[in-house]
């Protein structure tokens, strides 16, 4: 039962992930404004460049706002599977078998699954670096929104997988005391 939950949760990240990145990929390939999100908005001083310079330059530009979008869906995804990770694990914890003060120390134990998503947002700024030499724009976009989506994911986490578990954890030690 636990594995075929396991590979249930799997599958649906990997659709969920897939569906982000198509989806990104799309956008680019068919918005103006997904592209220009990605893209470098200051123009490039070609001087007397002919029209192959001028495309050769477009087409550096456009290749280098693709690898910037991947980048962005790539560590978006991330957050999804350290999400999906992190919900395993609790899982885990509440149907763990056990008294609760294991049940408690098996949850502080699992305490860094709830900050894997700002690790993977302070990646995402680390990787934002690589990209400033060639598109300061995207740079910026992914920088900022890793570390907001690092820290809204593991936000979420707290709020709605640890504390509850938590309380309820606390509540039951409380009740088997008296």
């Amino acid at each position: 039962m636990k594995k075929a939950k396991f590979l249930l949760l799997i599958l649906i990240v990997l659709i969920v992930g897939g569906a982000f990145v198509w989806g990104m990929r799309y956008g680019f390939e068919h918005s103006e404004t997904v592209r220009n999100l990605f893209s470098n908005a200051t123009n490039e001083v070609t001087g007397e460049a002919g029209p192959d310079a001028e495309a050769a330059l477009a087409a550096r530009g456009r290749l280098t706002a693709l690898v910037s979008m991947y980048i962005f869906a790539v560590i978006t995804v991330l957050q999804f599977v350290a999400l999906a990770t992190c919900v395993w694990v609790v899982s885990g914890v509440r149907s763990a078998e056990g008294s609760t003060d294991l049940k408690l120390k098996q949850l502080e134990n699992a305490e860094i699954f709830f900050d894997i998503p700002l690790y993977v947002g302070l990646f995402g700024t680390v990787s934002a670096f690589l990209v400033m030499t060639f598109s300061p724009q995207s740079s910026r976009l992914i920088a900022y929104s890793s570390t907001l989506i690092g820290i809204i994911f593991s936000l979420v986490l707290r709020l709605t997988l640890q504390y509850p578990l938590r309380k309820r954890l606390i509540a039951d030690k409380a009740g088997g005391d008296k």
